[in-house]
This record gives C-alpha cells, structure tokens and sequence, in this order.
C-alpha cells in the first residue's frame, strides 16, 4: 500500500510539474486582466441549500431546505445580516416511487434547483439586493435533464421557468445575478491548449492572485458570461457566471468578498448561507422511524442485521 501512494503522490507532483511549466509559458499569450479590490458599499443576498437523499421500501425520499442570507456592508464593514425564510427552517420532504438510479439522481439535483430557485426569488422580493450570489451554476447541466419520456418532465420544466422568472426579476430590479462555483469540472479552457485537465487547475497555474482570465460565452445564446477569477493565492480560482455584462464590476466585488482568507477563496455570505442550509444525516432517523411507524411498515432486513 506504501509503495502505491508513493508511487501515485510521485506520478501527481511530476504531472503537475509538466501542467504548470507548460501554462506558464502560455501566459504571455493569454488574455489575463488584473482585478481591483475595492471598498463594499452594497446589500449582497446569497442562497444555498443542503440535501438528503435516502431510498425507503422502493422510494426515494429527499430532504432539503434552502436559505437566503442578505448581508449589507458600508465601507466594507458588515451592517446588517439577515434571513430568509429564517436562519435554520424546517427542511421539506419529497417523494418518487419507482425510479432507476439515474432517474432518482435527477430526481435530487431538481428538487435542490427548484428550492433553491423559489429561495432566491422570495429572497430578491424581500431584501432587493444589488447582488444575488447563487451557489453553483446560472444553468441546469446537462446530467439534471431527465430522459426522454420520464415522469420528472414536469419537475424539469418547473425548474426551467423559476430559472426565467429570476432572470427576469433580476433585471427589473437592477440585481447583478452571478453564480459561483468553487470547483469546477469544466475542461474546456484547458482543451483548448491540448492539456489534461480541469479549468480549476489550469487557471491557478495561469492566474496570480487578483487576476482574472477574459470574459467567454457559456454557450451560443445562453446569455450567460463566464470567467475565472483568483482572489486567494493559495486556492484554486472560483468559476464566476453572470447574466450581467459588467464584467469588471463582478469581478471586483466576487474578489473583495472572497480574499479575507489566503487559503480559502469563497464569499463570506455564501459560506453563511451554506452552513444554513447544511442538513445533518442525523435528520434522516426521526423521519425513517416515523415512516415506518405511521405506515405500519417495518424496517428492511438489511438494515437491521446484528452485524457489519
């Protein structure tokens, strides 16, 4: 076992080593912009929501519960903080009878999209923020859309239009609406030079701290701009996407709130809404208990047997 960490820990620092020496020399010939830092004198809200999934007697059950967290600043000085519905609220169940593993997948990633959706509006309706922070995409990937025919077609489509309504409603209220993803999977940056490996990688071996990479299109007719951003030299860049054009003006306010810490880059609103919204699986035992009680079915042998 040794010498197989060994082995791998070698192969990882010699790869990184060849990735870094080759995008090294690309800098000179990338688009890289410096990123100015300046004071907040802005309402910031952003919303996150936690999750649990569990299979009981042929159902998937999922539990979840989104907040919204609105903190104002003045002269980079947090005034105010606030909550919606409230700090810790009471998490909704959901259930499907009868779907395969993908189904059931799509099944979770949809339900936490829709809450965390409906959160945002209410949220935006409420604080009417300059900045809506959003934990994750401004699009359902591709893996959320169920196949063809499937009973989770609505659901999708209901997700579809809450993503449409807080477009719009963003825009009529002069909101910048940016989503932030910590770790992305992306590799299309890195593709496009022939390297093996992800976005994430790839920008914090081009990007120093406060630097950002050039605003690209996330796809033909999206409406969505995407760039890296580093405002932490010792984390990996954050994917930032907006459907605001002012580009300078995100990335200034995404490095301010996120570089308080050399070694974790994260907006300090957004780690607030996601200790909020973070479900213990704890939470599952009372509720499988009762299921059971109430429906008068008992506990599958599987997890009742006296041994491990």
């Amino acid at each position: 076992m040794r010498e197989q960490l060994n082995a791998l820990a070698k192969e990882i620092k010699e790869n990184y080593a060849i990735l870094e020496t080759k995008i090294n020399q690309l800098r000179s010939s990338h688009s890289i912009l410096p990123v100015k830092k300046s004071p907040i004198d802005l309402s910031v809200c952003a919303v996150d929501g936690g999750l649990l999934a569990h299979r009981l007697h042929g159902a998937d059950i999922v539990i979840t519960r989104a907040v919204g967290v609105n903190f104002v600043y003045s002269n980079s000085t947090l005034k105010k903080c606030s909550y919606w519905p409230e700090k810790n609220p009471n998490p909704k169940i959901f259930m499907k009878n009868s779907l395969d593993e993908h189904e059931a997948m799509v099944f979770r990633s949809l339900i936490r999209l829709k809450e965390e959706l409906s959160c945002a509006i209410l949220s935006l309706q409420k604080f009417s923020p300059q900045v809506l922070l959003m934990d994750g995409s401004l699009l359902p990937l591709p893996s959320d859309r169920p196949g063809e025919a499937s009973e989770l077609d609505s659901l999708y489509s209901e997700v579809l239009k809450l993503y449409e309504k807080l477009y719009q409603d963003c825009n009529a209220k002069k909101c910048s609406l940016i989503g932030v993803i910590k770790d992305s999977r992306s590799r299309k940056m890195a593709k496009e030079f022939g390297l093996n490996c992800s976005d994430s990688v790839f920008c914090n071996f081009l990007l120093k701290e406060f630097e950002r990479t050039n605003t690209m299109s996330y796809s033909e007719n999206s409406g969505i701009d995407v760039f890296y951003i580093k405002p932490s030299k010792n984390d990996l860049p954050l994917r930032i996407e907006t459907t605001s054009q002012a580009s300078d003006f995100v990335a200034s306010i995404i490095s301010s709130l996120s570089s308080f810490s050399e070694s974790f880059a994260y907006p300090a609103v957004l780690i607030e809404a996601d200790m909020c919204a973070a479900l213990d699986p704890k939470e599952l035992e009372p509720i499988e208990f009762f299921l059971n009680q109430l429906s008068g079915m008992k506990p599958l042998r599987r997890n009742s047997r006296p041994f491990r």
